[in-house]
């Protein structure tokens, strides 16, 4: 079950984004070591208590199993799509139940919800090393947008 997220699921939330992050830093360097999730209880609940973020809950009973977070933005002159967009900031799912459809059913349910507001698309980042989301995001209909480079000149 799809859901909209609740103050009671912060705690849980914050060790799946935890569980989702030590997973990137597997995949990749550029992760920072010491930092075990990007987000807070306090960061989770200012995104849920705010219109703008999209908080979304995967369930299997009681258990949470997957999320998803996303940033409604509105038209703005200054951007190349003067359209209403939902960026997909964050989706994870438990490694245990990765591949069952929840991130699937997340995805969908966002989608419902944009078209609900009006919006005129969907977008999010995949990180290059992540060949598995990239092949995941590609099979719900996602194309390429542009491509980030980036140069290291650390020595690491």
């Amino acid at each position: 079950m799809i859901r909209t997220s609740r103050t009671s699921d912060l705690p849980a939330l914050l060790a799946l984004t935890a569980e989702t992050f030590e997973h990137h830093k597997r995949l990749s360097s550029h992760f920072h070591p010491d930092v075990l999730t990007p987000y807070t209880l306090e960061s989770l609940g200012q995104m849920l208590d705010s219109e703008q973020h999209l908080c979304l809950t995967a369930l299997n009973g009681d258990d949470i199993t997957g999320y998803l977070f996303g940033k409604w933005t509105a038209p703005a002159a200054n951007r190349f799509t003067p359209v209403r967009i939902l960026n997909i900031t964050d989706v994870g799912v438990n490694a245990s139940h990765r591949s069952s459809g929840i991130g699937r059913q997340l995805m969908q349910a966002a989608e419902e919800l944009a078209l609900e507001r009006g919006v005129a698309a969907v977008r999010l980042n995949v990180w290059a090393v992540n060949d598995r989301a990239a092949t995941f995001y590609e099979e719900l209909g996602f194309e390429p947008l542009y491509t980030n480079l980036q140069k290291s000149l650390v020595q690491q």
